[in-house]
């Protein structure tokens, strides 16, 4: 009887993990493209000089963030269960990842993201306290 309790909490688990694969695969489905800040606000007000640069989501996980015509690259995760939805962005290079969260509406990604890997995940969409909140436009091809 133990076994096959056993084996029937090991399958609702895997079916779980398995249901949570093809959501975050569907997701970075629905992100993957490129997408042009429209703005990038934080506690100081706006800033001007990243409105232009573009930020290119792959659905392998892999990002690319342009501005001026350079590149940096990245990986990210996303968790589109969390509510709201959550992503870590990890620019090649660094040890920790930017925690944040995000909203996709059509063709608008707004990403409210941390600055300071210390301070943590934000849980609203609001440029304060080492949050910076971007809002992307998806570029048509």
């Amino acid at each position: 009887m133990k076994a096959l309790l056993a084996t029937a909490v090991s399958l609702v688990f895997l079916a779980g993990a398995q249901n949570d694969d093809a959501a975050v695969k569907k997701e970075k489905e629905l992100l993957a493209g490129v997408w042009k800040i429209a703005s990038f606000e934080s506690q100081q007000g706006k800033k001007e000089d990243f409105e232009g640069a573009t930020l290119e989501f792959k659905a392998d996980g892999k990002a690319e963030f342009t501005k001026g015509g350079e590149a940096k690259q990245a990986t990210y995760t996303i968790n589109p269960a969390g509510k709201p939805k959550e992503i870590d962005i990890k620019p090649d290079g660094k040890d920790e990842a930017m925690q944040g969260i995000y909203r996709l509406e059509k063709d608008t990604l707004t990403i409210c993201i941390v600055e300071n890997p210390n301070v943590g995940r934000p849980n609203e969409f609001a440029a304060k306290d080492n949050y910076v909140v971007v809002t992307l436009k998806r570029e048509k091809k």
